[in-house]
């Protein structure tokens, strides 16, 4: 799901534009002739909000941008705020019911049992009548409680259910879809639009199957057909592989997991501190339980705030540094 936001400074525009995932924030801004794109990794106990004031205020970002943010994270905020006042008058009105529900019980038993008393003091056959009558007004304030419970739940369902339809994925026949052959870019830009026009709360990895391929299903549209081969994405980077690599996107997740937790405990990335690679040392992560078994798989922290990559990095020479 992405915002974005321009202003006009003059003769010079600034445009700022935020995608949000579940494990990380993308980041794309221009001005004038500066452009910076930043992924920053949610590996810590802030909100977004906090995320993105460091990166507004290390790229010098105009006063009139920031406060537009602000401004978008306050209607947020609004936002939940009012779902958390929908819930709260929910649980008074659950509350309340249960107090109707008692009374009512109450008051059925109450009758049952009184009735019952008179009648066996007329026909002198206590404690029988008593008994029946007691017995029924549990049976009817209990028949009354159920009925009342079930038609106010009903209602509530039905009305959470249409405020939620807009929300749900359009299912797709991808029987009317001819098979295509297309490339790993065309899959990329596919699960970019598909992931841009994402209802709040859901994210992309919904079309990553157990086996780490990818479902088309929600992709056929896009691509115009169904792709003749697989394609597998990690959940947790999002980085996309073919057939022959299936197997990185699994230990992939394992790692980049792994190393988020040993960041969040620890406050820095599981590598030697002189390594110009930026390898993940599996030993550390295996010596703080975070791995049970070190990967086959050589993984590289990048720069990209604690996301790993199984590219290596080129060492960079003494003119680069």
């Amino acid at each position: 799901m992405k915002h974005k936001f321009t202003k006009y400074l003059g003769r010079v525009t600034e445009n700022l534009e935020l995608g949000f995932e579940e494990k990380w924030i993308y980041i794309h801004y221009t001005k004038g002739s500066i452009e910076k794109t930043a992924c920053l990794l949610k590996n810590e106990n802030k909100s977004e909000q906090e995320y993105l004031e460091v990166f507004l205020k290390e790229n010098n970002v105009s006063e009139e941008m920031k406060k537009e943010v602000r401004k978008f994270f306050k209607n947020e905020k609004t936002h939940n705020d009012a779902h958390w006042n929908e819930f709260t008058t929910f649980l008074m009105k659950a509350l309340s019911l249960n107090m109707v529900f008692g009374i009512t019980i109450a008051l059925c038993v109450y009758a049952g049992y009184k009735v019952g008393a008179l009648l066996d003091a007329r026909y002198d056959i206590y404690p029988t009548l008593t008994l029946i009558g007691t017995f029924s007004g549990i049976g009817i304030g209990g028949v009354t409680a159920y009925s009342m419970v079930q038609r106010y739940f009903k209602s509530s369902i039905q009305k959470k259910n249409s405020k939620e339809q807009p929300a749900k994925l359009e299912q797709v026949d991808i029987r009317k879809y001819p098979v295509i052959d297309v490339t790993i870019e065309d899959i990329r830009k596919a699960v970019r639009t598909f992931s841009d026009n994402l209802p709040k709360g859901v994210y992309r990895t919904i079309l990553v199957q157990d086996d780490h391929s990818i479902d088309y299903q929600q992709l056929a549209p896009m691509l115009g057909g169904i792709p003749s081969k697989k394609f597998y994405m990690s959940k947790e980077t999002y980085d996309l592989f073919e057939e022959s690599e299936k197997q990185i996107p699994i230990e992939m997740d394992i790692v980049q997991k792994a190393v988020d937790q040993y960041v969040k405990e620890r406050k820095e990335y599981p590598m030697l501190q002189f390594d110009p690679l930026r390898r993940v040392n599996y030993y550390q992560l295996l010596q703080d339980h975070f791995l049970k078994s070190a990967p086959e798989i050589q993984f590289y922290i990048t720069d990209l705030d604690g996301l790993i990559t199984h590219i290596k990095p080129q060492k960079k020479t003494s003119s680069q540094s």
